[in-house]
């Protein structure tokens, strides 16, 4: 599922459409929620305006751009990116967050010319997923009108509002599952953003996806990684390792090249750069917390939250602080 977000100029290549630190224990965050978001008022628009509300959108399967509603665009976000069994107030900040990073791509990604005429991608290696009617009763089945239904009333509820930071649409960057604290932008794209910042993920842990493992063979990590063993055995190849304080790896010295979890996960399709890398006597065993780049908010953790009690609003203040919900 979210997932990585494709940027020019202002925006910031995302690398996919995820950390060990002090997590605040379940019970104490089911005992102190985060304050709702605060909401602005701009003047209001009227229905027809609201409909009127449209996004061209480049379509990579069909190689063309097509000019969606904003509704129906973020109805199919929703339904590609977050599980629809999930809790209503996660889908409702599922759908808030997909609605502002649209928005914010059509402020700051208009002369992508590989969009063709678009702002933003169906691709949620790039920007976010999104899928079709038809689409959506393949991935569905039987359950498709209650699912869509359920979608459809969530984007219905927070359409009307915008995540924003000093009045404009917000990069709202998520992802499927953090490895138990978000990470900090500027550690995954280098750039600092005011409420892209490392919270508490709480719940996260308990994701069935949480932990994966991956094992390579010792000539796998040095075809893939260019390294030179220098008549080294395989088991004296790792050197020190750097981690940032939600536990993505910065660098790990596999004889004596520094390489990035972000290296890692791409040449061995790894979930997340969050991974301990280890030798057991057979290969190297790469150990991985989490589920995408580990920016904005989680998915899985949203849902947990949802679970527990808290509002769409308070998920969003959560994950994004210091952002104002402005209704449009």
């Amino acid at each position: 599922m979210l997932k990585k977000i494709a940027l020019e100029a202002l925006t910031v290549a995302l690398s996919l459409l995820l950390i060990p630190a002090a997590v605040k224990g379940i019970e104490e965050r089911k005992n102190k929620k985060p304050a709702a978001q605060p909401e602005q008022m701009s003047e209001s628009k009227t229905p027809a305006e609201q409909k009127e509300e449209s996004i061209a959108v480049f379509l990579p399967e069909t190689d063309e751009t097509k000019t969606l509603s904003m509704r129906d665009y973020v109805i199919g976000c929703v339904a590609a990116e977050m599980p629809a069994v999930y809790e209503d107030e996660a889908l409702r900040a599922q759908a808030a967050a997909s609605a502002t990073l649209a928005r914010y791509m059509q402020a700051n990604n208009r002369n992508n010319k590989t969009l063709k005429g678009g702002v933003i991608a169906a691709d949620p290696g790039s920007y976010q997923g999104y899928y079709t009617k038809e689409e959506m009763k393949k991935h569905w089945g039987e359950g498709y009108e209650d699912y869509y239904e359920k979608i459809a009333a969530a984007v219905d509820e927070t359409l009307p509002y915008t995540i924003t930071c000093d009045g404009a649409p917000i990069l709202a960057a998520f992802h499927a599952v953090s490895a138990g604290v978000t990470e900090n932008a500027e550690t995954v794209w280098d750039k600092k953003l005011p409420y892209l910042v490392s919270v508490p993920s709480d719940g996260d842990k308990l994701c069935p996806g949480y932990a994966s493992s991956v094992t390579v063979t010792a000539e796998e990590l040095k075809e893939k990684l260019g390294l030179s063993p220098d008549g080294k055995e395989a088991g004296d190849w790792l050197g020190e390792a750097e981690y940032s304080a939600a536990g993505t790896l910065l660098s790990q010295e596999i004889c004596g090249k520094k390489v990035s979890g972000a290296t890692l996960r791409d040449r061995f399709s790894l979930r997340s750069a969050a991974v301990q890398v280890g030798f057991d006597g057979d290969g190297f065993v790469l150990d991985v917390k989490g589920y995408g780049h580990g920016v904005g908010m989680s998915q899985y953790g949203a849902d947990y939250y949802a679970r527990q009690g808290l509002t769409w609003r308070e998920i969003l203040a959560h994950y994004y602080p210091g952002t104002v919900l402005q209704k449009q």
